[in-house]
């Protein structure tokens, strides 16, 4: 039996003896280890986030307050890691980038151990490049929410040349380029589709003001038979 094994079955002895404590000396009779590999076991097991409370005295021990959460019970350890690795590899400019951290959390904290374990083995064996952002928060949120409420947003934009210009834009949603993320709208200003990088947008403004209901690709021009939905 190797560690995440042991892990595993440490985790699930626990869960049956519940509410009542098993103690580290018995859980290293039971598989064959000593006490003090079974309590950095179970060091391992609260760093993964698995409830256990300690009861002190002779007949104490430990005492897991485990509950997996049936939302997301079925995805395996792999899935999740995918998830995590998607969102890590995004970078901090993503669009939503704040909601896919506390979802990403949420997601931790509902999985049963047993995937929760799995998955937190699989991260370890992973390594993503930390990217510092490029794009405005405040500015980055405002155009969030343009898109999700579909309205114009007005923007200050600086274009590769070094333009500055005022435009109104009717948000219709979000591109990924090879050199960062863009605002597909429709420009008021140059009547037709444009993309807007964000990281070259200097300030946005919300209106009232509802954006017409476009076809995104239609909205967008081209769309390269790489480029997909998320």
């Amino acid at each position: 039996m190797n560690r995440l094994e042991r892990l595993y079955a440490i985790n699930e002895v626990m869960r049956r003896q519940s509410p009542r404590p098993v103690s580290a000396a018995r859980l290293g009779e039971r598989f064959g280890v000593s006490r003090r590999t079974v309590e950095r076991d179970l060091v391992a097991l609260r760093s993964a986030g698995v409830p256990l409370y300690a009861q002190h005295g002779r007949a104490g021990g430990q005492i897991s307050l485990d509950q997996a959460g049936p939302a997301v019970v079925t995805l395996t350890p792999s899935e999740v890691t995918a998830l995590l690795m998607a969102l890590a590899a995004a970078g901090p400019d993503m669009p939503f980038s704040e909601a896919g951290a506390s979802a990403t959390q949420r997601l931790l904290d509902g999985l049963g151990t047993n995937t929760r374990l799995g998955a937190e083995q699989l991260r370890s064996r992973v390594r993503t490049l930390s990217t510092a952002g490029r794009v405005n928060k405040r500015t980055r949120h405002t155009v969030e929410e343009a898109v999700r409420r579909a309205v114009v947003v007005n923007l200050d934009y600086v274009d590769a040349k070094g333009n500055h210009t005022a435009r109104s834009v009717e948000a219709a949603g979000f591109y990924q380029g090879g050199d960062g993320w863009y605002l597909i709208g429709w420009c008021l200003l140059r009547r037709g589709g444009r993309i807007f990088r964000l990281d070259r947008i200097k300030s946005a403004r919300l209106t009232r003001t509802p954006a017409q209901d476009r076809d995104l690709d239609a909205t967008l021009g081209w769309v390269p038979d790489e480029m997909s939905a998320p």
